[in-house]
């Protein structure tokens, strides 16, 4: 697969970076894996919008307690409302719902698709697209507008074979894979994370395991992304954890606000303005990385990952 590993592989020039996310199969939590994402750029400082392009089965806006967004992403390829009218602020996140109305989907242009996220990214540092599951021309044009693709998926084999499809479709539209998102991998060692890497062919991007977690399911009942309901959650910290390394591979910058003040830092020694410079540069040590990776290196648990990674390459005809 194509695999990102700079800015340029995954940027077109204009200000914004699009980002889909996607997944073979539907109930992997892949609208879950965009809002909690999207929660935790917002954090680090980093405007953010999510799209909802799952055009047929639209659940985003529901997710953030949008019931019946007075505009949607498809008035808007539909040509009936701006799409400053269908931008909506819920959740702590700005959201663009999709409507859930049957007849709003075949009125829905995708060919409008294209312009509609360029436009977001002249206006946001991140815009998320909540691409639709499955193999159609809905998810391909989706697919094809943005910068690169985070493919989410489970464990389980009919999973990581949709994922793995779609994943060869998003090397047709030569579109970047940023990395893999598996959730639900229970402990996150190396069985349940770097051995399907290797088999969805992500080993060389992001790789993250979101484990079950009890406070997901409860965020949703309220609306609210889990890495804002409960910071410390188990899958608030991967999912914070993906936020910082789609930050480093990406090299995403968010806007530099404005300045309020005309305050200048003077040396107190010469008297002479002191020109911005970079802060200290943190290093972290290899085994912090591996623990934080959730990672194991002991022979026994390798030889584990090597027996799943042989069963998933069985199923996939390999």
């Amino acid at each position: 697969m194509n695999q990102a590993t700079n800015t340029a592989a995954v940027e077109d020039g204009t200000d914004g970076v699009a980002l889909g996310i996607a997944s073979g199969k539907g109930g992997v939590g892949k609208t879950t894996t965009a809002l909690n994402l999207g929660a935790a750029l917002v954090e680090s400082g980093y405007t953010v919008a999510i799209a909802d392009l799952d055009l047929g089965m639209a659940n985003l806006g529901a997710m953030v307690g949008l019931r019946q967004p007075k505009a949607t992403i498809h008035d808007v390829l539909a040509g009936r409302a701006e799409l400053e009218k269908a931008l909506h602020e819920a959740g702590g996140l700005t959201i663009l719902p999709g409507s859930t109305v049957l007849d709003d989907f075949s009125e829905a242009n995708t060919g409008h698709i294209q312009s509609a996220i360029d436009r977001l990214r002249d206006r946001f540092d991140v815009v998320l697209l909540d691409v639709g599951a499955g193999l159609n021309h809905e998810v391909a044009v989706s697919l094809e507008a943005a910068d690169g693709v985070l493919l989410v998926t489970s464990g389980e084999l009919p999973a990581l074979t949709d994922a793995s499809k779609t994943g060869e479709l998003v090397e047709r539209l030569d579109v970047p894979v940023v990395g893999a998102v598996f959730a639900g991998t229970g402990s996150g060692e190396f069985d349940d994370i770097e051995s399907i890497a290797t088999a969805l062919g992500t080993t060389g991007s992001i790789t993250v395991g979101v484990p079950a977690d009890k406070h997901v399911t409860k965020s949703v009942r309220k609306g609210m992304p889990v890495v804002f309901e409960t910071p410390e959650a188990p899958a608030s910290v991967a999912y914070k954890r993906l936020a910082a390394s789609l930050e480093s591979a990406l090299e995403f910058r968010p806007d530099e606000p404005a300045a309020e003040t005309d305050f200048e830092w003077i040396d107190p020694d010469t008297g002479a303005d002191i020109d911005d410079e970079p802060g200290p540069v943190m290093e972290v040590p290899l085994e912090t990385l591996i623990e934080e990776a959730g990672l194991e290196t002991d022979p026994s648990s390798t030889q584990t990952g090597k027996k799943v990674l042989d069963r998933v390459r069985t199923w996939l005809g390999d």
